[in-house]
């Protein structure tokens, strides 16, 4: 979020986010992606993003309750340090990430709170962060407008010829 703040306030725009925190029992969904059992909880930081006093996005991280329990996670303000170190400092730094993102329309819910015009789409971008054991540690659930924006990857070259 810090970077996010930055980008846009050097372009003259004002970020703002609101950041609750809650223990659920996930989805079935979130639940698997966290290896988590039929009804064990998780912790949810949910955040929506603003720009100029507009929604942006939205940004719900997951995380298992027995990994983050008394820690900063579980607090509804920003983690300057950043919730990567967090997890890090609690022994479980995530070393690998998978990222999926589907295009699809919104829900209700979503269109009311993003203020999304009819037949706006929203991407979907989902990243499972793994430690070296494969443990997952943390679930990120980014809802983003499909008219507000892009998704750029960007790919080099490894030695052996392949990206």
């Amino acid at each position: 979020m810090d970077q996010f703040m930055r980008a846009r306030r050097a372009e003259g725009r004002t970020p703002t986010q609101t950041i609750e925190v809650a223990i659920v029992t996930p989805t079935p969904e979130i639940a698997a992606r966290l290896a988590l059992d039929d009804g064990q909880p998780a912790v949810v930081r949910r955040r929506v993003r603003c720009l100029d006093g507009e929604p942006f996005n939205t940004n719900d991280s997951y995380y298992p309750l027995w990994i983050v329990q008394g820690s900063q996670i579980m607090s509804p303000a920003d983690i300057p340090r950043g919730a990567n170190q967090v997890l890090t400092d609690l022994g479980y730094e995530q070393v690998r990430a998978l990222d999926e993102v589907y295009v699809r329309m919104p829900s209700p819910d979503e269109a009311a709170q993003l203020r999304l015009g009819p037949g706006t789409p929203v991407a979907v971008h989902v990243v499972t962060g793994y430690t070296a054991t494969g443990t997952p540690a943390r679930v990120v659930v980014n809802v983003l407008p499909g008219d507000r924006h892009v998704i750029a990857f960007e790919r080099k070259q490894t030695e052996t010829g392949s990206a």
